[in-house]
């Protein structure tokens, strides 16, 4: 189980643990490490450059990657066994040994992650010298440095050099020792993020994964208990059903693994689920995600507040109806999406998990939401922000299926198109964006909760923007009205609140959090109010 230090300061030595049981798996921080530095790292030397692409070589993928992990967040440093982390090595051409983000399996902090070198040293052994530059962070540089645990100071502390050596027999890679491989900037400084133990094995489990083709795929809404001080709240999310015979399947359990199903066995009105089953590779996550099963109970001792924690078991038990319109598992039964399949790193839970089965038809789904509030474009760095609802029920007010619903924007009369070279956090072009998509890389594309959308476009070329929305469903393709805006820049809206003075000037990371002050460096967005009530919201690189 993971413990929680609480960090007082950066720069703090005495650090006070205390036990906790449930973790929730952060997401990749869209912060910078120089966010939390007192002083500025010494610059990168010119000829260092940290190993970002993959190695030429034998790459041995999605490894399955164990570690003890001292990790960095908000405030918290955090202490865990890792626990299905994604590992990647690489048999080098050159004859070394590349070993992919070994450091802080427990927190992952960068979109884009690194890898370091290990050098042969005979009889299947490779040789880690350390320091290596690991990655450069807002333009500074990060170390990876070999570090001790330290019994006077509680804590591992940084060695000026020093090795690390792991063996690489049968496909696996195994730290010997107890050494860590700590996360230093350029003056030494520890940035409480580092790994012990580390081991990567082959991944040998395979996601079971359903198509149309396969068999038919009904479309449930999916409602579970969504406040443990208040056990009649609930929320709701659509999840994919199959029944084939005596077994069947569930799926859209994960976003990032839509396609993805656990496999049940349905016998006298009973679907009974095992646990510990595999959907696949999360890389917003850096893990391998598993569907557990146990009984919930609110705990009000670990965190100081109340949330829902589980005593894991073997299987999640549902009633089902003779028609399996209504497929309903009783408290305290739960379902968790889970990095390992052991530890809880809980990604999301479904607790007190009731199905009805939802009847897709052609519908025309209801018109975006954006005004000329939605829209702020900066016509001195070149780009447009765009934030808007996209309502998920039809014109007549009926509820969506959420997994078939998308939107376009449109520049003037023609669909705007996502370009990877653009954004760089999309694998392909896109025009038509599903509902809940997210660039999980680079932040241009986010969801705020309630339906609610934020889009950065690279242009102020426009004269016009609009919203359409798209639905899928009953195998017709529905389109909403189009939603215009003017580009406020031409009217003279937005570009310079022309004649008004800054009151009140916010600022967010790109998840919605508010930061104290405006970052040194990084990425973040900086919220405006203006004497005349107008309020302006621009992203920025530092």
């Amino acid at each position: 189980m993971k413990q929680l230090i609480t960090l007082i300061t950066v720069a703090a030595a005495l650090l006070i643990p205390s036990t906790a049981s449930a973790q929730r798996v952060p997401a990749k921080g869209s912060m910078k490490l120089s966010q939390f530095k007192i002083a500025a790292p010494a610059p990168v030397r010119a000829e260092e450059e940290p190993i970002m692409d993959v190695p030429d070589g034998v790459l041995h993928d999605n490894m399955y990657a164990s570690s003890f992990a001292y990790g960095l967040g908000w405030g918290d440093i955090y202490i865990q066994n890792v626990d299905g982390g994604i590992g990647k090595v690489v048999e080098g051409d050159d004859g070394n040994l590349y070993i992919y983000n070994p450091i802080s399996q427990g927190y992952i902090w960068f979109s884009i992650l690194p890898w370091i070198k290990a050098e042969p040293a005979g009889d299947g052994k490779y040789v880690v010298k350390l320091p290596q530059l690991y990655i450069i962070d807002a333009g500074d540089p990060y170390y990876a440095y070999c570090m001790h645990y330290d019994e006077e100071e509680g804590m591992p502390v940084v060695e000026e050099e020093g090795e690390i050596e792991f063996t690489w027999e049968n496909g696996v890679l195994t730290q010997l020792g107890d050494k860590f491989i700590g996360l230093c900037d350029a003056t030494a400084d520890w940035f409480y993020m580092a790994d012990q133990h580390i081991v990567y094995a082959p991944q040998t489990d395979e996601p079971i994964t359903l198509t149309e083709d396969d068999m038919y795929i009904q479309s449930y809404t999916m409602t579970y208990l969504s406040d443990p001080t208040d056990l009649t709240k609930t929320k709701e999310t659509v999840v994919s059903v199959a029944i084939d015979g005596q077994d069947i399947y569930m799926g859209n359990l994960n976003n990032n693994n839509p396609d993805a199903f656990i496999k049940g066995t349905l016998v006298d009105g009973k679907a009974t689920f095992p646990t510990r089953q595999y959907l696949g590779v999360d890389p917003y996550y850096n893990g391998h995600i598993y569907v557990l099963t146990g009984d919930a109970y609110v705990d009000t001792e670990t965190y100081g507040s109340p949330v829902f924690n589980y005593n894991l078991n073997d299987e999640i038990v549902f009633n089902v109806d003779e028609d399996a319109r209504n497929i309903v598992a009783e408290w305290p039964a739960a379902m968790i999406t889970n990095v390992g399949p052991s530890t809880l790193s809980i990604l999301s839970d479904y607790v007190a998990p009731g199905l009805v089965a939802f009847d897709e038809v052609p519908a025309v789904p209801a018109a975006p939401i954006f005004t000329v509030e939605d829209i702020t474009v900066n016509v001195t760095t070149g780009f447009t922000v765009l934030h808007f609802t996209i309502p998920t029920v039809d014109v007549d007010g009926n509820k969506l299926n959420e997994n078939k619903l998308y939107y376009n924007i449109l520049l003037d009369d023609k669909v705007f198109t996502f370009d990877p070279e653009t954004y760089i956090g999309l694998s392909s072009a896109m025009t038509d964006i599903p509902y809940k998509f997210e660039d999980n890389i680079n932040f241009d594309i986010y969801m705020n909760g309630n339906g609610r959308h934020t889009v950065y476009l690279y242009t102020t070329d426009y004269d016009k923007v609009g919203l359409q929305s798209i639905y899928t469903a009953g195998d017709e393709v529905n389109r909403s009205e189009v939603i215009y805006v003017d580009n406020p820049s031409h009217t003279g809206i937005n570009e310079m609140v022309s004649g008004a003075q800054a009151v009140n000037t916010r600022y967010y990371d790109l998840t919605g959090r508010e930061l104290p002050s405006a970052p040194a460096t990084g990425l973040y967005l900086q919220r405006a109010t203006y004497s005349d009530g107008s309020t302006r919201v621009i992203k920025v690189v530092k």
